[in-house]
C-alpha cells in the first residue's frame, strides 16, 4: 500500500501518513488492553479442551473491559489531541481527524481481539486472514482506484478510506466471532467462576508489555516527527516499510504460535514446547536472511522501484533497519515464549526499560544524525532486546529458541501453521 501511497500524497503527507498509522497501532493496542495475547493464551487452553463454554465466557469478558477501556480511551485522546496537533503533526486538523482516528483504533483493535480468539478456539485460518490483510488490502485497491483515475486527493481522504476498510473488517470479524460462539457450546465443568476480573488481570501486564513495545516500534518515527521536517519522516518510513519484509515469515508463523505454546506449556511437554520454539525460529531464518542479503545488495535502486526516485535516498535507512529486523527473526519468538509461560510482568519490565533508552538515546542522536541516527539507535535496541529475551527464556523455561538445521522440514512448518 506504502507504494501508493507515496505516488499519490506528496512527501509531506506520507510523513503525515506515517505518523498516524503508528497512533492508530498504539492506540488500538492501547484500546485492547493487551487482550489479544490473553485471548490468545486463554482460548488457546479452552480450545484445546473443548471447553467452549469457557471460551464464551472469555470472549463476554472481553466485550466488558472493551467497553470501560472505551470511555477512558476517549477521554484521554481528546485531553491530547491538541499537543498532538502541534507536535506530532505540525499542522491543524481539528476534531473531525481526531474523531476519524478514534473511530479507527475503535475498530481495528475490535477486529485484532476477534482474530485472536479464532485463533485460540483453533479457527487459525480465519483467525489470520481477518487480521491486517484485508482491512489493508482494501485501503490498497481503493487508493490504487484513485491513482489510476488520476484524482488529486490528500491526506484527509486516505484516513476517511482506511476509516470505512477498518469499520468493515470489524464487522465482519464480529459477526464470525458471534456465528461461533453461537454454534459451540459444553465441555468440561470449569473448577471455577470466570469473568472479566481474571481477564483483566491476566491482560494488564500484557497491556503493559505489548503496549510499550509498539511504543517502543514508534518512538523512531515520532520523534523525528518532533525534531525534523515531514519529508525525512517519509523517507524513514518508506524503508521501515520495506523492513517488514525482513520479519514476515515470523509475523505469519506467530499467529499460530502463542496458543501452542500456551497449550504445551500447561501440559508439561517442555521437549515439544522446546522444538515449536525452534521451528519457528528456523522457518523465520530461512525466509529473512535471503531478504536482508537483497536489501543490503539493492537497497536503494529497491527504494526507486517501490516508492519513486526520491526515496532511494533512504538506502542506509534500510540496510540499518534491516539488519536490526534480522536479528529479530534469527531468534524467533523467546518473548512470546515468556508471556505464555507466566512471565508477563518481566517483559513488561524488559519493556519499560527499553523504551525509556530508547527513547533518551533517539533524542540524544537526533538532532545531529537525523533519521541515520535514530535508524542505528533503534537497530541497537532490538538487537540488545532480542538478545535479552532469548537469554532469559532458555533459563526461565528450559528452552531455547535458536534455529536448529534439524527442524527444516515441511513437516514440521506444518504443525505450527496446522492446529492438530
Amino acid at each position: 500500500m506504502a507504494m501508493v501511497l507515496t505516488r499519490l500524497l506528496s512527501p509531506a503527507d506520507f510523513g503525515f501518513y506515517t505518523v498516524f498509522a503508528q497512533i492508530v497501532a498504539v492506540g488500538a493496542m492501547i484500546q485492547s488492553f493487551g487482550m489479544q495475547t490473553g485471548i490468545t493464551k486463554l482460548a488457546g487452553i479452552a480450545g484445546g479442551t473443548a471447553s467452549w463454554d469457557r471460551a464464551r465466557a472469555i470472549l463476554k469478558a472481553t466485550v466488558l473491559i472493551f467497553a470501560i477501556v472505551a470511555v477512558v480511551m476517549v477521554l484521554v485522546f481528546a485531553g491530547l489531541w491538541p499537543s498532538m496537533e502541534g507536535t506530532l503533526f505540525r499542522r491543524e486538523l481539528g476534531w473531525l481527524m481526531a474523531g476519524l482516528i478514534v473511530l479507527i483504533i475503535f475498530t481495528r483493535s475490535a477486529e485484532e481481539i476477534c482474530a485472536a480468539f479464532l485463533r485460540g478456539v483453533g479457527r487459525v485460518r480465519a483467525g489470520a486472514l481477518l487480521l491486517s490483510a484485508p482491512r489493508e488490502g482494501l485501503v490498497f485497491a481503493a487508493t490504487l482506484i484513485v491513482l489510476l483515475l488520476g484524482t488529486q486527493v490528500g491526506v484527509w481522504a486516505v484516513v476517511e478510506i482506511y476509516a470505512a476498510a477498518s469499520a468493515a473488517m470489524a464487522l465482519l470479524a464480529m459477526l464470525i466471532c458471534m456465528r461461533f460462539v453461537r454454534s459451540h457450546s459444553g465441555g468440561p465443568p470449569d473448577a471455577e467462576d470466570f469473568g472479566a476480573k481474571h481477564l483483566a488481570l491476566l491482560s494488564a501486564p500484557m497491556l503493559l508489555h505489548s503496549s510499550g513495545a509498539l511504543v517502543l516500534k514508534a518512538t523512531d518515527v515520532w520523534i523525528l516527527s518532533a525534531y525534523r521536517e515531514a519529508t525525512e519522516v517519509a523517507l524513514y518510513g518508506a524503508a521501515m516499510r520495506v523492513t517488514n519484509l525482513v520479519i514476515f515469515g515470523l509475523s505469519v508463523i506467530n499467529m499460530a504460535l502463542p496458543q501452542l505454546l500456551a497449550a504445551l506449556y500447561a501440559e508439561g511437554k517442555v521437549k515439544d514446547f522446546e522444538r515449536l520454539a525452534r521451528i519457528a525460529a528456523t522457518w523465520s531464518t530461512v525466509v529473512s536472511v535471503p531478504v536482508f542479503i537483497v536489501i543490503l545488495l539493492f537497497a536503494e535502486p529497491l527504494l526507486d522501484l517501490l516508492f519513486g526516485a526520491p526515496y532511494g535516498d533512504a538506502a542506509l535507512i534500510l540496510i540499518i533497519l534491516a539488519a536490526g529486523q534480522t536479528v529479530s527473526a534469527v531468534v524467533g519468538s523467546p518473548g512470546m515464549m515468556l508471556q505464555m509461560t507466566g512471565h508477563q510482568n518481566l517483559m513488561s519490565a524488559l519493556t519499560v526499560g527499553a523504551l525509556v533508552v530508547n527513547v533518551v538515546a533517539n533524542i540524544l542522536v537526533v538532532e545531529d544524525y537525523g533519521a541515520v541516527g535514530v535508524a542505528v539507535v533503534t537497530a541497537l535496541t532490538i538487537t540488545v532486546r532480542m538478545a535479552l529475551h532469548t537469554l532469559l527464556a532458555w533459563r526461565l523455561t528450559g528452552a531455547l529458541s535458536l534455529p536448529d538445521p534439524k527442524t527444516l522440514t515441511l513437516g514440521s512448518l506444518r504443525s505450527i501453521l496446522r492446529r492438530k
